[in-house]
């Protein structure tokens, strides 16, 4: 059934329907013209057992849409709606609850029909739909993924025009188990990426976080895949911190933090202690050196390993206790080592320090006894002379 162009000065529209069951709406522009009348042979496929009120119903329906479409800007609200899988999402309209019912009423997830207030929910909809004859609103529980995209809404009101309405769905799922790995140890002057994943859930942004505030990206720093690989080219001592990443979607979010501490040194080794020494005192050389994790320490004195720890210490026996005390720092994680070297002297005398050797004591101790017998003999020979004279 067409009508010629040219008997309708107004753009109208007009609709078919395939089959009573399936109250598909389509409907085209036929031209220009005033409302065409309804033709018997529109009906002429149904079957004779069809209902005279149904066949009224459908006429109804044919004469809304032919005296108009409202593409029902106001029918549902002009906004994303977003839902958790397995939650329920509701599709409410704009509309006023009447005392007398819709006329029609039809949900659509794309091309394929939800629910009408002429049929039940279609298989992939049953038990999870319930549709507000009052108001047109629909109520989808039990969402999956899938079940994100474009909704339409038809409806006619007693005595009204068609109103139509379009909203969005997206579905997303619940964030779960986010974590922050290392790709390996952190180590001053190394690479390293930190990458952040979740266990579950629809991933929709990533934002990382030093020290709780926003992370400023450095020359050594870049981020990769959407946010979710931070990559340091060369590590450095301030690269130190606790790395937090969220991972957020309209409907929920998660986060983790991973404390990052780089490992370095060991540096600027040290050794304090005296340079001289006298004998039976106590000798203590302290090493220091900078290192993350902190460093072990190994003594050695001209070459022979004499102590393992950051302090020596020692009670001075003889001369062979001075030279040239050397501490190697070494970090186990970095694997790297660094020395320094302290000499010291043992002093001859305890107390002070002398220049005289011990022959040269010796020498002093024996004139002392010489000048001492002299002195004894000289005084024994005036005392014999004196008593002969007498």
């Amino acid at each position: 059934m067409r009508y010629d162009e040219g008997k309708f000065p107004t753009a109208q529209y007009f609709l078919v329907l395939t089959s009573y069951t399936d109250l598909s709406i389509h409907y085209a522009e036929i031209g220009k013209g005033s409302t065409p009348p309804l033709d018997p042979l529109l009906f002429s496929h149904l079957d004779d057992t069809t209902d005279k009120m149904e066949i009224a119903v459908i006429q109804f329906i044919i004469v809304g849409v032919i005296s108009g479409l409202t593409k029902g800007v106001e029918v549902l609200p002009d906004r994303l709606l977003n839902a958790t899988a397995g939650g329920t999402m509701v599709f409410t309209t704009t509309l006023t609850p009447s005392e007398n019912p819709f006329t029609f009423v039809e949900w659509k997830f794309g091309d394929q029909s939800i629910i009408s207030t002429n049929t039940n929910a279609t298989a992939d909809y049953e038990g999870r739909v319930t549709l507000f004859t009052s108001t047109g609103s629909l109520e989808l529980r039990n969402l999956v993924l899938s079940d994100s995209g474009e909704y339409r809404v038809l409806i006619i009101p007693q005595g009204g025009s068609l109103l139509e309405g379009n909203t969005r769905l997206e579905v997303y799922e619940r964030i779960s188990g986010v974590a922050v790995t290392s790709s390996n140890l952190s180590i001053e002057g190394n690479s390293v990426n930190l990458t952040c994943d979740a266990a579950a859930g629809s991933i929709f942004t990533r934002l990382w976080k030093k020290d709780d505030s926003d992370l400023i990206l450095t020359d050594n720093m870049a981020l990769y895949e959407e946010n979710r690989v931070l990559s340091f080219k060369s590590l450095s001592k301030t690269d130190s911190g606790k790395y937090s990443c969220e991972i957020s979607n309209p409907v929920s979010n998660d986060k983790a933090q991973y404390i990052m501490i780089v490992n370095y040194g060991p540096e600027n080794v040290q050794i304090e202690g005296p340079s001289k020494i006298d004998f039976e005192q106590n000798l203590t050389l302290t090493c220091s050196a900078e290192s993350e994790p902190p460093a072990s320490y190994t003594w050695t004195l001209n070459g022979t390993e004499i102590h393992n720890s950051s302090v020596f210490t020692k009670v001075i026996t003889g001369i062979s206790d001075s030279g040239n005390y050397t501490c190697q720092a070494m970090n186990n994680i970095t694997e790297r080592t660094l020395s320094a070297v302290h000499q010291v002297t043992v002093t001859a005398i305890q107390g002070e320090t002398s220049s005289c050797s011990a022959g040269c004591i010796a020498g002093i101790v024996i004139a002392c006894l010489a000048v001492c017998a002299a002195a004894g003999g000289g005084g024994y020979y005036l005392y014999t002379k004196k008593r002969s004279e007498n």
